[in-house]
Formats: structure tokens, C-alpha cells, sequence
């Protein structure tokens, strides 16, 4: 397994568009985990004159669940 340092969201998309390439379960929960994190600190950063900090978080898991259920499950691009 190589070395893979994600210090922005284009080298996170990166790493993980390379492990769909390599793996059938890219997207499991350390993924997930690591997807959620950046995404809540996105959201903090345009968002925190609005939302508090518990506020973000919650979000972040509600889009992150929904993501993987309506893009990343199996199944989930058939109409």
C-alpha cells in the first residue's frame, strides 16, 4: 500500500477516485470517516457566522449518509 497524504479536498477526491480504481469496497467507512471530516470543515469554513460547530457536524453525517446511499451504494443509479 503506498503512502497517500490528503492535505486538501482535490488530493481527498484524488485518492479516492484511485481507490474506486483498485477496490471494490473504496468507499467503506474510513473513506467515509475521512470524507465527513473534510466536508465539515468546508462547510465550517463558508458557514460559521450561521451554524454552530454541532450544527456542521450533523450535517456533514446527513449529507455524508445520504451521498452513500443515493451515489455510492450498490444499486443506487438505477431509477
Amino acid at each position: 500500500m503506498t503512502d497517500t497524504t490528503i492535505q486538501n479536498t482535490q488530493d481527498l477526491l484524488g485518492f479516492l477516485v484511485s481507490q474506486a480504481e483498485h477496490r471494490k469496497d473504496w468507499f467503506g467507512f474510513t473513506q467515509q470517516k475521512m470524507t465527513a471530516v473534510s466536508l465539515a470543515h468546508e462547510i465550517a469554513a463558508r458557514h460559521a457566522d450561521t451554524m454552530t460547530p454541532e450544527q456542521v457536524v450533523e450535517y456533514a453525517k446527513e449529507l455524508n449518509e445520504l451521498l452513500f446511499h443515493r451515489l455510492v451504494k450498490p444499486g443506487a443509479w438505477r431509477i
